[in-house]
């Protein structure tokens, strides 16, 4: 199954392209979100990409980011989303929530929130930057990041959550 993406390859910018995954019906919008960050920490060094009508084999140390849009089908689009401080209801098991801004190697910035659900001990933002893997999870009120933290120069916190 091709899952829809924006990929930002490094010094390229974003393009569209699609991903595949193993076609699992009834499989949920958040399922499939699960299942490429599981594809993009796995062994495998290249993963299959289809960009402008051709499927490429694309490093993955490449890639600087993954984008997926975090409406599935049926649900609300993004122009009509929820206000920014509204995070979906499967994300309310995470007891800490960073408000952060991303530089990566190539100069581009996101800014989103990073999610996480450690013991008080071990809650602040440098704790959930070295215990993650290698793709971090950055949610913006319209897109799901996979972000390479191969590629992350600095991460700043930038206070309360929108």
């Amino acid at each position: 199954m091709a899952v829809a993406v924006r990929l930002a390859l490094v010094a390229a910018p974003p393009a569209a392209a699609e991903m595949f995954l193993p076609d699992i019906p009834g499989r949920s919008h958040n399922q499939l979100l699960d299942d490429l960050a599981g594809q993009l920490a796995g062994d495998t060094r290249f993963v299959p990409v289809r960009m402008e009508s051709r499927v490429r084999l694309v490093g993955k140390h490449a890639i600087a980011w993954i984008a997926v849009t975090r409406y599935g089908a049926g649900e609300a689009p993004a122009e009509v989303a929820a206000p920014a401080a509204d995070i979906p209801e499967e994300l309310t098991l995470f007891d800490h929530q960073h408000f952060v801004e991303i530089e990566l190697a190539h100069g581009h910035k996101l800014v989103g929130t990073l999610l996480d659900s450690e013991s008080v001990e071990h809650s602040r933002l440098g704790d959930h930057l070295n215990r993650s893997s290698t793709w971090l999870r950055l949610w913006t009120p319209d897109q799901h990041y996979l972000v390479n933290a191969h590629q992350v120069v600095a991460v700043t916190e930038l206070g309360e959550v929108w």
